[in-house]
């Protein structure tokens, strides 16, 4: 509330000017501000320079100011010619987000300087170098160049840092190096700056060899390279730049864990943050640590690792924000925990777009693509706008309904009402969506009539829709697009090869498999995760390599004779091998997520439910096993592959036998 009696009591004490900077100290937001300014102008109060200063620096540089009041109230006549007062609102500038304004009201800041007859100093050239790097603004740059050699500031190692920095940016590596190599003094500050230059722009190798004729380094070095090496995905020359790191803090935590996260070494960021729990220090893991660990348990279907963190989010009290909210929604649904998922939304405070997103896309990928499109339609009403990733979990909930009609209402609608142009995986969606429902002439004619080329996951999309409905034709043709534009992907001549299998074409299918050999090609091997009392088992199709291979074997074997009591056979159409029919039935008997099934069954108590993650699809074999694994059994069974979720329970599946 305004204080008068303040203000009257400065009107006897304003020759020194005490009162009026203690009352402008005490004034909290940009509304104090401008209320104690205007009364002491309505009152005739003159106030003196000194209470300039907080009501400058408040305005400029606090996230709540008002920097355009800062530069009316900089610009006046009556207002001393004091750096400081400058230099602050120049530092303001840099820290704004309008561009223009941002660049053009520095320039006139600089002017009206060299009007009043003011010096700059090392302060006011770094501050205005912060402008052109923020704002990357090249020209004005450059000319603060020619001024700081004017002025004679080049050789100090503030502005010399700064212009490395504003060059690094401005994508003038040379320019930046050569600052950096004319410099008579050189801090740790100028060697990071240089360092993040070559990083900024992927030149790994010339941030490496800097790194290494460095005098001194501090945190920011080493967690600058650290994070480089993430970025680019050198995972394994992060580790071992890690290793040799005299000593880790938190931030190089985050970093080596996220980077093992989110380039596909789930597992290995699982066994660093239990490393990180194990140190001495009392680190408590922060949101951007649990995000990707929750990643991690998300990639391998974690769920008891899932759970902990969980727990330990609550235990310390540690903030729900949206990314970490959408983080555990995803990491529950991704384990086959959707009921769980959807708690933890229905619990989440603030519900942005990436909170609803993780739901949507969960419900839709555990088989209840309704209920995602009844929340897509309620965070609508909610006034919550959704973006590019919320219309993909949208076309994929009604591909794998089948809803063509609805698929192309909200196809249609994510320009007409939401403004959002499609993208490359919007209409890999819609393929996928006609592909699915058997509609191949319809897929492909809606690819031609595509605004945009077509990249290899939208015709990867039709191929695998061409094996599912046995179109060898369309296959053939789509296949060889495929192979010509990627030689080199093994998934294509997989795909193709079993399509002359499924149709009887074994000499077709093996010539497929020959050109595969001849171009030195590995088949990515089928892989099935299960996660027994916290610990994960890999198995591959065939797998000898588990302690207890002999037990699963025998297992999977006494499975098989009593599901062929309820009618179980095997599918052998999709084996090319020119074989005798009892050895193809051993060649699929031996599946990855059968092995899996299997050694849960063997491991746990009766009745309790299998969690597998398997990362190519499941096949058709498979998906008719495990259904009367589960009825035979009595066992809930979660497969989760490539595409979405099997929930097998009493003989049927959560996918109603359409994936």
């Amino acid at each position: 509330m305004f204080n008068h009696n303040a203000l009257n009591s400065a009107r006897t004490h304003h020759p020194h000017g005490l009162s009026f900077t203690s009352i402008f100290h005490r004034c909290k937001s940009m509304k104090e501000f401008k209320q104690t300014h205007t009364q002491l102008i309505v009152r005739g109060l003159p106030h003196p320079p000194p209470s300039l200063r907080p009501t400058i620096s408040f305005s400029s540089l606090d996230p709540f100011g008002d920097i355009d009041y800062a530069l009316l109230l900089l610009l006046q006549p009556s207002t001393p010619p004091l750096l400081f007062l400058f230099n602050t609102v120049i530092r303001g500038l840099a820290r704004s987000c309008h561009r223009s304004k941002s660049v053009s009201s520095s320039l006139l800041v600089f002017e009206r300087m060299g009007e009043l007859n003011l010096s700059p100093n090392s302060f006011t050239f770094t501050f205005l170098f912060q402008v052109c790097s923020n704002f990357v603004y090249f020209d004005l740059g450059r000319l603060m160049h020619c001024v700081v050699i004017k002025n004679s500031f080049v050789n100090d190692v503030f502005v010399r840092n700064s212009m490395i920095r504003f060059y690094s940016v401005s994508s003038e590596l040379g320019d930046a190096r050569g600052v950096f190599d004319e410099s008579p003094v050189r801090d740790v500050v100028s060697w990071n700056s240089m360092i993040n230059g070559y990083l900024g722009h992927g030149d790994v190798s010339e941030a490496l060899e800097l790194f290494g004729k460095m005098p001194n380094r501090n945190d920011v070095s080493w967690n600058s390279l650290l994070g480089g090496f993430v970025k680019f995905g050198c995972v394994g020359d992060a580790y071992r730049l890690f290793v040799a790191m005299p000593q880790r803090n938190l931030v190089s935590w985050v970093l080596m864990i996220s980077g093992y996260a989110q380039n596909g070494q789930p597992k290995e960021a699982l066994e660093l943050f239990r490393e990180m729990q194990l140190m001495d220090q009392e680190w408590t893991p922060n949101s951007a640590i649990l995000v990707s660990v929750l990643s991690a348990c998300s990639q391998l279907g974690a769920l008891d690792h899932g759970n902990w963190v969980h727990t330990h989010i609550k235990k310390k009290h540690v903030n729900m924000d949206s990314i970490l909210s959408a983080a555990l929604i995803d990491m529950y649904a991704k384990c086959g925990s959707i009921d769980f998922a959807m708690q933890v939304f229905s619990s989440s405070g603030k519900k942005d777009v990436s909170v609803y997103t993780a739901a949507i896309s969960g419900l839709a990928t555990n088989g209840r693509s309704r209920e995602a499109l009844q929340l897509f339609e309620k965070m609508k009403v909610q006034g919550i706008s959704p973006d590019g990733i919320s219309y993909i979990a949208v076309l994929c909930a009604c591909s794998q309904m089948g809803c063509i009609e609805e698929g192309f209402k909200y196809f249609a609608s994510m320009s007409s009402i939401d403004g959002i142009r499609p993208e490359l995986d919007h209409y890999a969606c819609m393929v996928d969506l006609l592909g699915r429902a058997g509609m191949l002439e319809e897929a492909e004619n809606f690819v031609a009539s595509m605004p945009i080329m077509p990249d290899a996951v939208i015709w990867g999309a039709l191929l695998g829709a061409c094996r599912v409905h046995g179109n060898t034709e369309m296959g053939q043709r789509i296949g060889n697009i495929l192979i010509a534009s990627d030689q080199n992907n093994d998934g294509r001549y997989i795909l193709l090869s079993n399509i002359y299998a499924e149709s009887m074409k074994g000499k077709d299918a093996e010539e497929v498999r020959k050109a595969m050999r001849s171009r030195k090609l590995k088949r990515i091997p089928g892989c099935s995760l299960i996660e027994v009392d916290g610990i994960f088992h890999e198995f591959f199709a065939g797998d000898r390599l588990h302690e207890k291979k002999e037990e699963i074997y025998l297992k999977w074997e006494a499975i098989v004779k009593q599901i062929k009591n309820f009618g179980y056979k095997e599918e052998t159409r999709g084996v090319v091998f020119d074989v005798e029919e009892e050895e193809k039935e051993t060649i699929i008997g031996y599946h990855s997520e059968k092995l899996a099934v299997a050694f849960g069954i063997l491991c746990t108590k009766p009745g309790s439910m299998l969690r597998i993650v398997k990362n190519i699809r499941i096949c058709n074999d498979c998906h008719s096993a495990i259904k009367l694994v589960s009825k035979v059994f009595k066992r809930k069974i979660s497969v989760r592959d490539r595409k979405l979720f099997h929930h097998f329970e009493n003989g049927s599946c959560s996918c109603k036998d359409y994936w």
